[in-house]
């Protein structure tokens, strides 16, 4: 379950960064430069993020677990909006991957790894 959490997590910062040259992509093309730049850096930031926080969850730390339930939140937030609005079979994959991440960072096994003892320099 770890290593699934792990993937996952990894999966979905590897999208945030491919957005982000999307978005570089659009403000060379003559993009509106405020919002793009706004959203390349958010994109970068939480992919950065995500990324730090599967390497704690692959080392056991408990911190790790925050910011990628908290991830998981918002995308389920999201996937339910983007159904309301006809989102269809996209809206589904990401509502299911994110239960998907949810389900395996919760799982008794990775609580158990990433409760042991208190984290090192947290």
């Amino acid at each position: 379950m770890l290593l699934l959490a792990c993937a996952a997590v990894l999966v979905e910062a590897a999208l945030l960064v491919a957005a982000a040259v999307v978005g570089v992509v659009a403000l060379v093309s003559g993009g509106d430069a405020g919002p793009v730049l706004f959203l390349v850096a958010l994109a970068l930031g939480t992919a950065t993020l995500l990324a730090s926080a599967a390497r704690g969850l692959w080392h056991g730390r408990r911190w790790a677990r925050a910011p990628v339930l908290t991830a998981q939140a918002f995308l389920l937030v999201t996937a339910a909006a983007w159904w309301s609005v006809d989102g269809g079979a996209t809206a589904l994959a990401l509502g299911l991957v994110a239960l998907g991440v949810v389900v395996a960072v919760l799982s008794p096994r990775v609580v158990a790894v990433t409760s042991r003892g208190r984290d090192a320099g947290a």
